[in-house]
C-alpha cells in the first residue's frame, strides 16, 4: 500500500495514489492484493454533516476533532452550538470519512462523554469544498 511505504500526510498520499490509478488506467474491476484499496475507492470523495451530543463542550472536543481530521487528511469544520452540542462537516476519501464518523461517535476527546452522534446529508462530491479542517465559531 502506498500509505505503508511513505511517511507523508494522508491527503498527499491519496492524491498521488489516485493520480497513479488514473495514469495507469486501473479500475475497480482489476484484482489487487488483499488489504489494498481499489483505485475507484481512493478517488471516491464524500461529504457528511455531523452533530455530536453529550458532554462535548469545554472538554477540548473541537481541538481533538481538528487533530483527528488532520491525521486522516480530511477537510471541513467543527463548532460548538447553543444547544450544547458540537456540529460540523467532514469531507474526504470515503473510507477515511467512515473512520472519522466512528471516531466522532465512539472516541472523541479524552474528557468528553458522547451520548450519540448523528450524520446527515452524506453525499458524493467531485472535489473537496474546503482546503483544510478548522475550528469555527
Amino acid at each position: 500500500r502506498v500509505i505503508s511505504y511513505y511517511n507523508m500526510g494522508y491527503k498527499y498520499v491519496w492524491t498521488i495514489a489516485a493520480f497513479v490509478c488514473v495514469f495507469m488506467g486501473l479500475t475497480s474491476s482489476q484484482t489487487q492484493p488483499s488489504g489494498d484499496q481499489q483505485c475507484s475507492d481512493m478517488s471516491s470523495l464524500v461529504s457528511v454533516d455531523y452533530e455530536v451530543y453529550g458532554n462535548v463542550q469545554g472538554v477540548f472536543f473541537r481541538a481533538y476533532t481538528e487533530e483527528q481530521a488532520d491525521r486522516l487528511g480530511l477537510v471541513g469544520w467543527v463548532r460548538n452550538t447553543r444547544r450544547g452540542t458540537v456540529e460540523g462537516v467532514v469531507q474526504g476519501q470515503r473510507e477515511l470519512v467512515q473512520q472519522m464518523k466512528q471516531w466522532l461517535e465512539f472516541t472523541g476527546s479524552p474528557m468528553s462523554r458522547i451520548d450519540r452522534a448523528t450524520f446527515r446529508n452524506e453525499r458524493d462530491i467531485s472535489k473537496l469544498e474546503f482546503d483544510r479542517f478548522k475550528i469555527t465559531h
